[in-house]
Formats: C-alpha cells, structure tokens, sequence
C-alpha cells in the first residue's frame, strides 16, 4: 500500500513546484489538497477540499495520512490584519495539532529566510542558529517567527513525528503569480533611496527539489534553502522595464501606506521595511543533509520570470486598452453588465436581434459539449463476429470533437484568464483557466491578454479546465469579434470554458426561442430525467440558460435545452441521463461549425 500525503495551501504556487513530483512518484497513491481558494486543476492523484486550515475538519482530513506539508499561508497582503494573523498563526497551529492527534510520520513546513528580520546589522550568511529578529510593522515577518518557535516547542513532545522546517528564499520563475509579481510588473515603481538591497532567491525547479527531498529522506531540522547568490533589488525592477524612482525611506513608507489603504498598492509600508536591508543566508547544512544543489542562480530564476511576461508582441495602442479593460475586475464586471443590458434589449426585439451580429443565427453558432464520464453511448457496436454489444459507457465522449478541432487547427492562443470569473471574482471556480481562440484572427488578439500555444499545451489546457468541473463551449462566437474589436472574418474558433455562476453564455437566455437558433446540441444527444428525481431543484440552480422547470415534483427539460450536462453532475440522485444516439457526432458537430468558421 503507497503513502497518503496532505498538502495545506495545495492552490499557491509554492505548491505548484511540489506536486508534480509527488503525482510521478510511484509511492505516493494519494494526496489530499487542502485550500481556500477555487482549485486549479490537474494531478489525477489529488482530491481537493476547499477548507479553512482553522477548520476542525482537518483533525479527519489527516486520517491516514503519512506525510503533512503545510504550506498555507497569507503573503499576498490583505487588509483585515487581525484576520491575517488568525490564519497565520491559529490556522498553524491547528494543522500541527491535527497532524500530532493523527501521529503522521513527517511533517515538512515552509517558513522563509524574512525571520531572521531586515536590519542594518545584518550579516551576510546567516545560519540556521541564528536569531530571528522581528520587524514589528510587518505581518509576514513577524508571523513566520511565530509560528517557528510555536512548531519547534510543540513537537518536542512528539518525537516518533520527523518536523523538517524549510526556510526558503524568495521564490520566483514563470509560473508565479502573486504579489511580488504584481509589484514587478508596475511600470513605475519606487525604492529607498540610499538602500543597496538584494534578493537571494530560489527556483521553482530548485524549490520544488528541495521540498520533495524531506519526502524521501529523512531530514529532521531546520534548513535554509536558496540559491548561491543574491541579485540588486533595483536590478530587478530595470530588468522588468519599470521605471525607478528614489524617495527617502520615511516619504516610501507613507507613500505605501496610503496607497495600499487605497488599493492602488499591493503592499503597505510593512513591506517597504522588510526590504530595506539584505537578507543572505549559508544554505550549506541542507546541501550536505539533502545531498543537494540549486540549478539555477537567483538572477537565472528571476530572468526565468522576466522571459515568461514577453509576449510575441507588443500590444497596439487598441489592445493595450483592451488589457487594461479585461484585467481590471471593477472595470471587467461593468462592461459584462453592460454586455448584459444590451443583450436583453436586443433579445427583446424581434425585429433586430436576427440582424445585429452578435445575436445573428447566421453569424453564430454555438454547441457545448459535455464532459461527464458516465454519458451512454447508444451506438451500435460491432465486433468481428459480428456479435452486437450493448451500451456502454465512454469515457467524455462528446470532447473527442474539440480534441480534434485542436489538431486541426495551426494556431492556438490561450489567456491567462477568464474574463467573466475575473469580473465577477468567482468564488467557485479559478479564474486562472482562460478561453482558447483558434483560426488566424486568434493571431490579432491583444497579446497582453494571453499567448499563443502548441497543440499538446492547447489540449493539456482542455485536460485542466475540464478536471475542475468547466465545461467547452465551442464555435462562432461573434461577440467575442466585438469584445476584442476585431473584423468578423469567420477566422475566429472559440472554446469557453463555462461555469454556472459568471459565464456571459446566460445572457442569451432572454430569448428561448432565439437561443434555440444560436445553441445547437450535439448531434444525437439526448437529455433524460430518470424516475429518481425528487425536485429538489439543485439542477434549476446551475443552468444559466433558465432551461428547466419542476413540474408535477420532478424536473423537466424545456425544449431549448443545451446539452451542456450541468444538471447531471450537480444532481444528487443521479437522475438525469444522458446519452450519444449518434456513430457520426463527431464528424457531424465539426462538419456544422466548420460552416461558420473557417480552418487555417
């Protein structure tokens, strides 16, 4: 039997560096995800739970399990201090208590090389004796302190439990996504003047490394963990493109504070004196614990970032705007609402809605396509003896179509984000999981909104999103020309990835029988309500096209019905069937949008 191993903070991105090389290690046969914030997908050896890590559910959660990473922990700053520090500290606590109350084997904590504090007698090389000195005006520092005395006292009783305490560097490479990320990415930024600061950094490679190690050996201690050297703060901001401005550190301080109380800064002043003096540490004794070496050098993990913000192009004066209008949530959320207004006018309006384009049956055509493992395949099948077989069930039947519009298409762009989750600051699924546009008007989209992918990424991307329960909306999408102001040259294959709370698809639904002209099911799908349904309604709760009723105590489908499959993963007693009467679906559904769209 393999090894159960419980990650909190399953969703940050330091996460992200360590689960990759449990989900490949044949030991490991399950892991169980724990976060507050919706999950990204992925790692088919994860079952993720979206809990508070105050939560007493914990206590169950770690049944079981062998191993403990604790991970969760608030960086990014908020606003709510008191909150902040309740997390932080009572949070880890109780992930401690569940983990001693379950007798797991290891448990391995991420702190950060910021305890030993940001001082003017800093020394350079500090060693894991060191002393960790606060600076009282920062959360992060001061919590990070806490919670180590906290953990190292508490485990002293429980000596059968291996505590490994990873004091990493700050972490940095492509896939970040936080605030220090938002701060380097400003084009005007400001830093001490007079201050000569520096960064020891870490790799995600390095990170994620130096993390699984503790898994597979045994490692008990406290251990700093970066790279060899250590690159100029200001350095960091001009390899970014930002323009630096000097102030003098009590003006900084002010300035951040307000600012942040604005939201018009990521960080409060707290941070300001976080980085005002040089923290570098002797990373020697888990090198020769770990047997283990950085592969790449603070300024090669953060060039590493630097390359992954480059685009194939810059944004022209136009598609910057758009940027800026679909990576601002408040200004994102009022254009869907705007979006939405004309939508119902339009819909309302006999007269014109067959002739503006964007609601034009002849410019649109739209198919979801389902993504329920247990959808039946009424097909005749046919064996070599000619025996015939029965139902089956198959494995995502319908998504065989958008695997290959992929590969025939050649070029795939992916955003970074979904602009109506964005907007509507989704609380049940990530916004991380943006649209994909294929065809040569993909080429023509704001290149700070996305990028562009090989075939094996755009299908990998499909993989995720479906994984967190998004469902593919596919096909010609004019709105989409006219959120992204592009001409309507039937070059544009759109793939939403929908869910029932945000997406823009339910503004269609103002008009049933107009929405029957622009959403066609896939061809031989068929919807069913089976003799379990009770009406308890949750079906009514997740169909944004307002599709079903409960009559006479049970649901019914009305006849504009999409065949998006919502109702059938959302319905407790698994009343609703769906079924593919259909051997061409496939070739058919291809065959009716390639008639709008055209295949570059």
């Amino acid at each position: 039997m393999g090894k159960k191993v419980a990650i909190t903070g399953v969703t940050s991105y330091f996460a992200l560096t360590l689960l990759p090389k449990l989900q490949a290690d044949p030991e490991v046969d399950e892991i169980i995800g724990i976060g507050r914030r919706p999950w990204t997908g992925g790692f088919d050896k994860l079952t993720y739970y979206r809990e508070d890590i105050r939560s007493k559910k914990l206590f169950d959660l770690f049944k079981g399990v062998d191993t403990v990473y604790h991970l969760a922990f608030i960086v990014g700053e908020i606003h709510d201090k008191g909150k902040t520090l309740d997390i932080n500290i009572n949070g880890s606590k109780n992930v401690f208590q569940a983990c001693a109350a379950n007798k797991v084997k290891k448990v391995i904590y991420t702190s950060s090389m910021t305890a030993y504090g940001s001082h003017s007698d800093n020394i350079l090389g500090f060693k894991e004796d060191a002393e960790l000195k606060r600076n009282e005006d920062n959360y992060y520092n001061s919590s990070k302190i806490d919670v180590e005395n906290f953990v190292t006292d508490f485990f002293r009783d429980y000596p059968e439990i291996t505590l490994t305490v990873l004091r990493a560097g700050l972490l940095v490479g492509p896939k970040i996504n936080n605030m220090f990320s938002d701060l380097w990415s400003m084009k005007i930024s400001a830093l001490p003047a007079g201050r000569t600061s520096h960064n020891q950094m870490i790799s995600e490679e390095d990170l994620g490394e130096a993390m699984y190690l503790p898994f597979v050996k045994n490692l008990p201690g406290i251990y700093n963990v970066a790279a060899d050297d250590a690159v100029p703060t200001r350095w960091c901001f001009k390899a970014t493109g930002a323009f630096v401005i000097p102030l003098p550190i009590f003006l900084l301080k002010l300035v951040a504070k307000i600012a942040f109380k604005l939201h018009l800064f990521p960080a409060s002043d707290g941070w300001v004196s976080l980085s005002e003096y040089t923290i570098f540490c002797n990373t020697e004794k888990f090198k020769k614990a770990a047997d283990w070496q950085p592969k790449h050098s603070s300024k090669e993990a953060f060039m590493q970032f630097v390359a992954s913000r480059k685009r194939d192009a810059k944004d022209t004066p136009k598609q910057a705007l758009l940027t800026f209008l679909y990576t601002t949530p408040w200004l994102t959320k009022l254009s869907l609402q705007g979006l939405n207004a004309l939508f119902y006018v339009i819909e309302k309006t006999p007269i014109i809605r067959d002739i503006i384009p964007i609601t034009n049956p002849h410019k649109n055509n739209m198919t979801y396509l389902p993504t329920n493992k247990n959808i039946v395949d009424k097909t005749l099948k046919v064996v070599e003896v000619n025996e015939s077989l029965g139902e089956t069930i198959n494995e995502i039947l319908p998504q065989k179509v958008l695997d290959d519009m992929i590969d025939t298409y050649s070029y795939h762009m992916v955003m970074d984000t979904c602009i109506c989750r964005t907007g509507y600051q989704c609380k049940n699924f990530t916004n991380e999981i943006g649209c994909m546009f294929m065809g040569e008007t993909a080429k023509k989209l704001p290149p700070g909104l996305g990028r562009r992918v090989t075939r094996e990424q755009a299908h990998d991307h499909v993989k995720r999103a479906v994984s967190v329960g998004l469902i593919p909306m596919t096909g010609k999408v004019n709105v989409d020309n006219l959120g992204f102001l592009t001409p309507d040259t039937r070059e544009l294959f759109s793939v939403c990835f929908c869910c029932h709370c945000c997406c823009m698809m339910g503004y269609y639904k103002h008009s049933p029988e107009h929405q029957k002209k622009l959403f066609k099911p896939v061809e031989g799908l068929h919807v069913r309500v089976n003799q379990n349904c009770i009406g308890c309604g949750k079906c009514i709760e997740t169909c944004i096209f307002d599709n079903i009723i409960i009559e006479n105590g049970a649901a019914l489908h009305l006849d504009h019905c999409v065949g998006c499959g919502r109702c059938q993963t959302t319905c407790p007693n698994l009343a609703v069937d769906i079924s593919v009467n259909n051997p061409n679906y496939v070739e058919d559904v291809k065959n009716r949008l390639t008639s709008f769209i055209k295949v570059s």
